[in-house]
């Protein structure tokens, strides 16, 4: 669900620059229109491959074959003990950046975890994206008119599916759009929905093609969660987030057509407009009241927005809770709509396949803060004002924190926490990957629907699948900020849950490249080396 709370503070956070790398090759692509010289770079992990090296204690085996209907190599844990990252046994002494990149690859061994976590939205349920996104769209726009005071011509404005994509940036001050490369350069933008030229992005960012704010985050992105930076920019993470792109793109063209556009040196007000849109057609104290057309609207047809889950997910958290796992869904919904959601998805018994329900959490909040656990009344699905002084299996709570959570896991398997070893699941990069891998002790699945855009039978490929900004995951064979997260935080990154479910609690997942794509490198990727710096 939506982050609302991105301007509470997250503390006191180390702002380390990521080593991110750069693409060795270029190649030319459908969506070839800016080739732009590139500078390689090769990762700190990888330049003491000594150090790389050490990971991997055995040789690797070749894979057994794809799991049926998976296309996911496993092996048994017996069959397999090394670790993660598998080098080649020959002399380590002679290893080159390049020989390390093309002969370790990333695994997941379940086996390995003793306490398992689940993001809600787009991890384990699934949105029909056509409808959600037509949806949002039409919502912010009319809060736009109704609430802001905008020309009702905006509401006559077609949805442009091409415009949407998971992962741009918008730039507030000017009435610009954005998609960042691995290093923060800007590969392509938009002055509303008006493409820019590579001399007017030169023009306007530098000849390093860069803005400080987003160069603040691919430094560390909750570096600019909160404060003025959340006032200028805005990273749009997941699906509940990519209409706006599109409703924001259309403002700014209104306005430029208006007596309300900005004179030189003035600044656009349409993104302040855009977010009061997304508070308040999210805003929890909007679930039951009819304020928000979102809510009313997924009240109404839940069947319409949200796809069941298939049986084989919850049989494989079956497994791994029979395995001896502990489990939890860690969600931002508040508990109401969490509840609906879950409950279409799911089932009615959603919440027997968790140890712990934390809904409202907050994050990434919940895993750099101390924030209190707050009751929760699971028959009225409301918060309660009295914290929770200890937290207890099979209950339902509101925000709280990962080292209260942990903690009580590791005592429910008579562990320490530091000995009780956590892997999560999540479709948000910086919420559910890079901020529990970074700042915590997690290993992180990333969840990404984009990689079913192969298949050609992916029903939202009109949602996902932008001619106009290319692919999620690279641009004119330069890799983008989000496919440089992915491999350097993520253990594996997978199109859906239901895909690593096919697997067994004591079978290795053993991804075919080394940055942790599974089934498949994207076919962007494919035919340039992508200089992962794997953090895990």
């Amino acid at each position: 669900m939506l982050a609302l709370g991105r301007t509470a503070s997250l503390g006191a956070l180390s702002a380390r620059p990521l080593a991110i790398c750069h693409l060795a090759t270029r190649t030319k692509t459908k969506t070839n229109e800016h080739k732009q010289g590139q500078q390689t770079d090769v990762c700190l992990l990888l330049r003491n491959p000594h150090k790389l090296a050490q990971n991997s204690m055995t040789p690797p085996v070749r894979a057994a074959p794809a799991a049926v209907g998976t296309g996911i190599a496993t092996h048994s844990h017996s069959q397999q003990t090394s670790r993660r990252l598998h080098i080649s046994s020959a002399d380590k002494s002679r290893y080159s950046a390049s020989t390390i990149m093309t002969t370790y690859h990333k695994e997941l061994l379940l086996k390995d975890y003793d306490i398992v976590g689940f993001d809600l939205d787009g991890t384990l349920l699934r949105y029909n994206l056509r409808e959600m996104s037509a949806l949002i769209y039409g919502v912010l726009k009319q809060f736009l008119v109704e609430q802001r005071g905008y020309d009702k011509e905006l509401l006559a404005q077609p949805l442009n599916l091409d415009f949407l994509q998971k992962g741009l940036f918008l730039d507030g001050p000017r009435g610009n759009v954005l998609k960042l490369s691995n290093e923060a350069q800007i590969l392509r933008a938009t002055h509303g929905t008006r493409l820019l030229s590579d001399t007017e992005i030169q023009a306007i960012y530098g000849q390093d093609r860069k803005w400080d704010i987003t160069t603040a985050f691919y430094r560390d992105p909750l570096s600019t969660w909160n404060g003025e930076a959340s006032t200028q920019m805005r990273s749009l993470l997941d699906y509940f987030d990519m209409p706006s792109a599109l409703v924001f793109a259309q403002a700014v063209d209104l306005v430029d057509r208006s007596e309300r556009k900005p004179e030189a040196g003035e600044e656009y007000q349409v993104w302040q407009d855009v977010q009061a849109g997304l508070m308040n057609i999210y805003s929890r104290e909007h679930f039951s009241n009819d304020k928000s057309l979102y809510f009313k609207s997924m009240r109404a047809e839940p069947e319409r927005f949200v796809l069941q889950t298939d049986a084989s997910v919850m049989k494989w958290l079956g497994e791994l809770r029979k395995s001896g796992k502990k489990l939890f869904l860690l969600t931002g919904s508040n508990v109401d709509f969490a509840n609906l959601t879950a409950t279409q998805a799911l089932g009615k018994d959603w919440r027997k396949y968790f140890e712990f329900v934390v809904t409202y959490a907050k994050k990434p909040g919940f895993f750099t803060l101390q924030r209190p656990f707050m009751q929760v009344d699971v028959d009225k699905l409301a918060e309660l004002p009295q914290e929770a002084e200890e937290i207890r299996a099979g209950e339902v709570y509101s925000q709280g924190n990962w080292h209260q959570l942990h903690a009580a896991m590791a005592k429910m398997l008579h562990k320490e926490p530091s000995q009780a070893k956590a892997l999560y699941f999540g479709d948000n990069i910086v919420q559910d990957v890079y901020t529990p891998v970074k700042h915590r002790d997690f290993d992180a699945v990333a969840i990404a629907e984009e990689l079913l855009l192969e298949d050609g039978k992916y029903p939202y490929a009109a949602e996902l699948d932008s001619q106009l900004w290319g692919s999620y995951f690279a641009l004119d064979c330069t890799p983008t900020l989000w496919a440089s997260f992915i491999s350097s935080y993520a253990q594996l990154c997978v199109p859906s849950v239901e895909q690593v479910a096919q697997t067994s609690p004591d079978q290795r997942i053993i991804c075919s490249n080394p940055y942790g794509f599974s089934p498949r490198l994207p076919k962007e990727l494919e035919t340039v080396q992508l200089k992962s710096c794997w953090r895990g």
